[in-house]
């Protein structure tokens, strides 16, 4: 994995979307989402068995692609006449990015893709990065994911693999597709979390909801943004939710870190460095929370592209879903708990 992968722009208490939460009353989400939680052992083949059935269609926006057996997956089918077609990641490495230069990393895969037919594109600049790991298939589920298309992401990271059956979702991720590969702009309305659009208000507004307990981890923990996830997690603790948080051991930000311990927040950072992780020992590269869980099962939770940093959030394209499925939840809730027990408090 490539580093600064949420970067972009530094923590701050202003930048875009910093008006409150504007979320949709009804945050419970989708009901019809699978989790996969990695690493599984099975290095993300249900990913490539799924890119295996498609019949008529595979849209995918990824920010990183170098597993061949994923590559290959998408050649064959666009091959057997399946109308194939990419977004990339295209930032090439300037000092606003951090140094990251994407275009490089992906352009083996954009080489293979384009060769075999498949319509591929570079992001649009619009974005600091094109953040997003999504692959929609014949237009009924939509893979919305933490993961990158990479060899090591699924052996070697904390991931959450959201397969989302729900129509609505598959229709709005859709159309955020078709405007991204023409590469035109698109006001998203519907059920998921999209940067730079909703996403700060949408996941500010999930953790708003939180009356015993939150969970969140995340590969960043640094919205310092006025009305931010760090802000809205210190809120939580003040108002006498139980808090877990987890942070992956990259150079955590000390200022979010104190103020979410301010409030009562129990903070760990857990975890190899990057491109360090192994199976037993991952590297937290997710993006996950969990409200309200107790014996019997989590309210919702939400899983996405979207690192807790200012820059995912105002910047990036991103994507996730937050969800009501009770088993689905208890897999991200099991898997927090596990990294949670392992860290070392802040």
């Amino acid at each position: 994995m490539l580093a600064g992968c949420g970067g972009g722009h530094a923590s701050g208490d202003a930048g875009p979307d910093s008006q409150g939460p504007t979320a949709d009353a009804d945050l419970r989400g989708t009901t019809a989402v699978t989790i996969t939680v990695e690493p599984d052992g099975m290095d993300a083949q249900q990913l490539v068995e799924a890119i295996d059935a498609a019949t008529t269609s595979i849209d995918m926006t990824m920010y990183e692609l170098s597993d061949d057996h994923i590559i290959n997956a998408l050649v064959a089918r666009a091959k057997a006449s399946v109308k194939v077609q990419a977004v990339l990641d295209g930032s090439t490495g300037t000092s606003t990015q951090g140094g990251v230069d994407n275009k490089s990393f992906n352009m083996d895969a954009y080489t293979k893709l384009t060769a075999a037919g498949v319509s591929v594109v570079w992001s649009s600049t619009a974005f600091t990065f094109t953040h997003e790991k999504t692959i929609i298939i014949d237009g009924t589920s939509a893979w919305i994911m933490t993961m990158n298309a990479t060899t090591s992401a699924p052996t070697s990271n904390r991931e959450y693999l959201a397969l989302d059956t729900d129509p609505a979702d598959i229709a709005e991720a859709t159309a955020i597709f078709n405007a991204d590969h023409a590469l035109q702009s698109i006001a998203p309305s519907g059920g998921l979390v999209v940067a730079n659009s909703n996403a700060r208000s949408e996941l500010v507004a999930l953790i708003d909801t939180a009356t015993t307990t939150l969970d969140v981890e995340g590969e960043e923990f640094s919205d310092l943004n006025q009305n931010g996830i760090v802000q809205a997690v210190a809120n939580a603790g003040n108002r006498g939710v139980t808090v877990h948080v987890v942070i992956a051991n990259d150079d955590p930000d000390p200022t979010s870190v104190q103020r979410a311990k301010m409030a009562g927040a129990h903070v760990v950072v857990t975890g190899p460095t990057s491109s360090d992780g192994t199976m037993t020992n991952p590297y937290i590269h997710a993006k996950a929370v969990v409200v309200d869980c107790t014996a019997t099962g989590c309210a919702r939770g939400f899983v996405g592209s979207e690192n807790f940093s200012t820059g995912s959030l105002s910047y990036n394209r991103e994507l996730g879903v937050i969800f009501s499925t009770a088993s689905e939840l208890a897999k991200v809730k099991a898997a927090i708990d596990t990294d949670f027990a392992a860290g070392s408090a802040q």
